[in-house]
């Protein structure tokens, strides 16, 4: 019985899988979720064969199929929504005779299903974790000698500090940046306490934590307190190796493969500079690794007044990274108001715009208050 069951769960969870292959242009902001959705299901599918194997671990094993069948069955409703509003919004612009106005206020705009999307993929991936951890609890293991090892995965969100065009315009957040530029410049140094300054920016995805970042790295007080500003993309996997080398890259250096070595030409590049330093999307909640990197970073002299920013989505990463004395920057929402001027800069980019009549202002707002606050959703939402 066990065989018919798993034979079951493995068509769907391969079903899943092949579906997340696909890119997922709709869903801009959430890719690092959808690429931990395919590393998960991969993983999750080496258990599969173990648990196949399995036939005298009795309950445990049969429960854990059957919960991975019910998040399996989740994520193929998710991904059938994600098609069926693919077919549906290419059916929608095949009519040219639309006007933007149309589309803006439309009533199937599509703004709140992005995020929804995204949330609701954010969810799977936590139950995939869940599910992964317990696999180890009654024995279960990945059989596959070709997966690929957690060191080897990559992930295709890739952040970089220059301003894209639509998030230039920074609304809700200016008090905060001003906040965190203070701080960062007012703040001692504790190196000689064998510590770097690090100060966390946390928040749900969509709220803005890689732009907040931005717009701090190009403070032009910023420029004139650090010598070198260096912007680091860590997401899915915190390889401390790997952030030195992207480091060394900053300074135009080739990457070499010897951690001491890097780290040795690092002392050449950064002695007697006050650097800032932004790790942006770390999700890495080993204190080790974070220690180690730590480590490395403080074998490098005479590096006086230089900071560190990690923006990411765990509280449990802020706690570990944080040592300013100040609390983290915990990010907030923003007001309907705000994601109203977001929304009509996005509508009406390159002209100022129009004069609305009373129910095309009433459409945008009751737009701006599904929004939840979140400016990716107010971003997104042209169709």
């Amino acid at each position: 019985m066990e065989e018919v069951v798993t034979f079951g769960v493995q068509e769907i969870v391969k079903k899943v899988a092949s579906l997340a292959e696909h890119e997922f242009r709709l869903l801009w902001g959430f890719q690092g979720e959808v690429t931990k959705l395919r590393e998960l299901l991969s993983r999750i599918q080496d258990m599969l064969q173990d648990a196949e194997q399995s036939q005298g671990r009795g309950k445990a094993v049969e429960r854990w199929v059957k919960d991975l069948e019910d998040i399996a069955y989740d994520a193929d409703d998710v991904l059938d929504d994600y098609g069926y509003e693919l077919l549906r919004r290419e059916v929608e612009v095949q009519d040219q005779m639309k006007k933007k106005m149309f589309n803006f206020f439309s009533h199937h705009n599509t703004i709140v299903f992005r995020w929804k999307m995204g949330r609701k993929i954010e969810k799977i991936n936590a139950s995939l974790v869940t599910l992964k951890n317990d696999a180890a609890s009654i024995g279960l293991v990945g059989r596959n000698p070709n997966a690929t090892s957690s060191h080897e995965i990559v992930v295709d969100r890739e952040t970089v500090s220059i301003f894209k065009q639509d998030e230039k315009n920074i609304v809700g957040r200016e008090k905060l940046v001003s906040k965190i530029v203070t701080t960062l410049i007012n703040s001692r140094n504790t190196q000689e306490n064998e510590n770097l300054p690090v100060m966390a920016i946390v928040g749900m995805a969509g709220l803005g934590k890689t732009t907040l970042a931005k717009s701090v790295y190009h403070e032009d007080e910023i420029g004139r307190r650090f010598t070198e500003k260096i912007w680091i993309c860590v997401s899915i996997p915190f390889e401390v190796k790997s952030i030195l080398s992207k480091i060394l890259e900053h300074f135009k250096r080739a990457g070499m493969q010897d951690k001491d070595a890097i780290i040795k030409i690092l002392q050449e590049d950064l002695k007697g500079k006050r650097y800032l330093l932004i790790l942006d999307d770390v999700w890495n909640e080993d204190s080790e690794k974070w220690n180690d990197l730590m480590s490395c970073l403080l074998s490098i002299e005479d590096t006086q007044g230089s900071k560190i920013i990690v923006t990411t989505r765990s509280v449990r990463v802020a706690k570990i990274v944080h040592t300013l004395s100040s609390k983290w920057c915990d990010l907030e929402k923003l007001s309907d108001n705000q994601c109203w001027d977001i929304l009509k800069d996005r509508a009406f980019p390159n002209e100022s715009a129009p004069t609305l009549n009373e129910e095309q202002e009433k459409i945008g707002r009751d737009i701006a208050k599904k929004c939840g606050g979140i400016p990716l959703v107010a971003k997104e939402n042209i169709v």
